[in-house]
């Protein structure tokens, strides 16, 4: 694996985060999920919408060249919203996001970390030693709470 940095978003990051998570959303996503599903979800992550998480959760990206190519969230014992350009899927930054999500959550005392996973993402993240719990459907799709101790 190689090094690529990751820092703390801001909310000038914002605009780039919605229009890479948007993008990954219909690329990547659509293999496990409706339109409608996609189109409810991309809501959720308008640059308003991301701006506001960046506030309220600790937002991190990847990037190369100044480009946002991956981003993930965390808040309280859960990560959120891990999204890889689709350009740049299977190159181990999934996994370089998740394991800086865990060791920040190690810092905050945490000893165990939830998510949840869409259809997508539920291999990766078990590959990764999250164990898959509830399975959920609701407009956005069906998705799996997922666990792991730290």
């Amino acid at each position: 694996m190689f090094a690529i940095p990751i820092r703390r978003a801001t909310l000038d990051d914002a605009p780039a985060i919605a229009a890479l998570i948007q993008r990954t959303l219909r690329v990547s996503n659509a293999a496990d999920y409706s339109v409608a599903e996609i189109g409810h979800v991309l809501a959720l992550f308008t640059p308003g919408r991301v701006a506001t998480r960046i506030e309220r959760q600790d937002v991190f990206v990847a990037e190369i060249d100044g480009q946002i190519i991956a981003t993930v969230g965390y808040e309280k014992g859960e990560l959120w919203a891990l999204f890889v350009a689709p350009e740049s899927q299977r190159l181990g930054l999934g996994t370089m996001l998740v394991e800086h999500v865990e060791r920040h959550a190690r810092q905050r005392g945490d000893r165990q970390l939830g998510l949840s996973a869409s259809l997508t993402g539920v291999d990766f993240y078990e590959r990764l030693g999250y164990r898959r719990g509830t399975h959920r459907i609701n407009a956005s799709g069906a998705t799996y709470d997922m666990v792991k101790g730290l």
